[in-house]
């Protein structure tokens, strides 16, 4: 699981120093990425989705599970925000109306962060 986690990890953060690790029915490619070059939405998507399955496998690793529902969600909503952020930064045509989802990000993970605290508060009320 460990090793997974670690694939996972590499297979999200490598593209933002410009390779692109594929596992796809045959051996492993280290393919060079150009960032003004790809569409940026599938590599953001696919990035945060590979890091919040990587984060998820750490914490199951260290027997620590998500308390609710939405803490997937948030996970998810805050890598999406890094790597948009960061892929976009690498763009040579970047201009700050690309910038536009992040402010519906933040409030989308501000908005998931108090529903998971509210839940996480519920679900301990009664343990005492």
């Amino acid at each position: 699981m460990g090793f997974i986690a670690l694939v996972l990890l590499l297979m999200a953060v490598l593209p933002l120093f410009g390779f692109n690790l594929i596992l796809v029915l045959g051996p492993v490619v280290l393919q060079p990425f150009d960032a003004s070059l790809e569409p940026i939405y599938l590599f953001v998507s696919r990035s945060a989705g590979l890091a919040t399955a990587a984060f998820f496998a750490i914490n199951f690793l260290r027997h620590r599970r998500p308390l609710t529902a939405a803490a997937p969600l948030l996970v998810y909503a805050n890598f999406t925000l890094f790597f948009g952020v960061a892929f976009l930064l690498q763009t040579a045509p970047f201009q700050l109306i690309h910038l536009w989802p992040a402010p519906l990000l933040i409030a989308l993970s501000v908005f998931l962060f108090k529903q998971n605290q509210r839940a996480s508060a519920k679900i301990f009320s009664r343990d005492w």
